[in-house]
């Protein structure tokens, strides 16, 4: 709760010292682009409550997951960091929002936002092999729900392919890379974290099945 109190006072500080009619920017394209634009008071308090309601989310999955007391410990072991882990990333991209409303010149360096981005996929693929099954967090299918070996299987592929992808995130934003070639290769490695893991599932799954 502490990082949300924090990052609402350095955003206000941030918003308040622009101009009312100051526009910042809130989304990037696959081509590194700044697309999507957002008033100074729009910037402020929606991302926010987004953070906020992520947070009570998390915190309050456990009253909501028919499966917590199966695996209350690991539980309670993990979400509470996966959680500072989300709330701490989305705070700080939140607030270099805000940043480039004063210092717009930024993103023509370094794509910060995309070091940021590839750094919360690194600590959340690191995190992803410990996540007890649930319903609220990780690769939330039926093949993965049936059974505990399947889920961790499955998570610690997706947990690695988090990984890869992170990296490669943390290299273009570092080397500023903005080729078409750099956004392929970042959009394959975006289907292949969502798809890789899903087709892994299904495949242990059916063998699963098979040995029943």
């Amino acid at each position: 709760m502490l990082v949300l109190v924090i990052e609402l006072i350095i955003v206000a500080w941030l918003g308040y010292t622009l101009p009312a009619d100051s526009k910042i920017p809130v989304h990037w394209n696959i081509h590194s682009e700044i697309d999507g634009w957002a008033s100074r008071n729009t910037a402020i308090l929606p991302f926010w409550l987004f953070n906020l309601g992520l947070f009570l989310l998390m915190m309050f999955s456990r009253r909501i997951s028919p499966v917590y007391k199966q695996n209350r410990e690991r539980y309670d072991a993990v979400i509470p960091g996966m959680t500072l882990i989300l709330i701490v990333f989305f705070a700080l991209i939140h607030i270099y929002m805000l940043v480039l409303g004063h210092y717009p010149e930024l993103e023509s360096k370094v794509q910060f936002i995309f070091i940021l981005m590839g750094a919360m996929f690194i600590c959340l693929g690191n995190i992803m092999p410990k996540i007890p099954r649930n319903y609220i967090a990780g690769y939330k299918l039926s093949w993965t729900l049936y059974s505990d070996e399947i889920w961790r299987r499955t998570h610690r592929l997706g947990g690695f392919c988090f990984v890869i992808f992170g990296a490669m995130l943390m290299l273009k934003g570092l080397f500023n890379i903005r080729t078409g070639w750099a956004n392929a290769i970042m959009l394959i490695g975006l289907l292949g974290l969502a798809i890789i893991p899903i087709i892994y599932a299904f495949v242990l799954f059916k063998l699963s099945k098979n040995d029943e």
